[in-house]
């Protein structure tokens, strides 16, 4: 009987010692505070402390590039941005780059804009979600710096 009752008080105790497990173990691999606003403001030792930590961000897709097209060795750089107004009249942006590499992301970004894309394709100008690491920094077209993502994943926000 006595048996039977701890085993019982063990099986309704052992769930309730999961989630602040589970949670704990995600938030040491992601970090949801990173927006392309903050990475815009990180230091490289600031980098490289978040590069082993998985970042979450939203933007849209102001450019592609496709770096190999080919589908076995398929690699496609994106420019993300974000902005907020500063003011009545004024905008600012911020901006990052996720490069997705692999065949498993060749459908997912098709060379020519379909004119209906599936919900999974990306195209220019998409509002996105992606689960990316940071990889270093690069230049941007005018020579300031841009922080460089390995992207994991990506869903379209349509």
């Amino acid at each position: 009987m006595k048996a039977k009752l701890l085993i019982a008080l063990l099986a309704l105790a052992v769930p309730l010692c999961l989630p602040a497990s589970d949670r704990e173990d995600f938030d040491r691999v992601t970090d949801f505070s990173v927006t392309i606003r903050t990475l815009s403001g990180l230091s490289a030792t600031q980098g490289r402390a978040l590069s082993a930590r998985i970042v979450l961000l939203d933007g849209t897709v102001s450019a592609m590039q496709y770096i190999n097209p080919e589908q076995a060795s398929f690699a496609v750089e994106l420019e993300l941005v974000s902005g907020e107004w500063v003011g009545l009249e004024d905008v600012k942006i911020y901006r990052c780059r996720v490069r997705f590499e692999g065949p498993e992301f060749f459908p997912l970004f098709p060379r020519r804009a379909p004119k209906n894309p599936s919900p999974e394709q990306v195209v220019p100008n998409d509002r996105l979600l992606v689960a990316a690491r940071l990889v270093g920094q690069t230049a941007g077209q005018a020579g300031e710096p841009l922080w460089l993502l390995r992207g994991l994943h990506v869903r379209p926000l349509r």
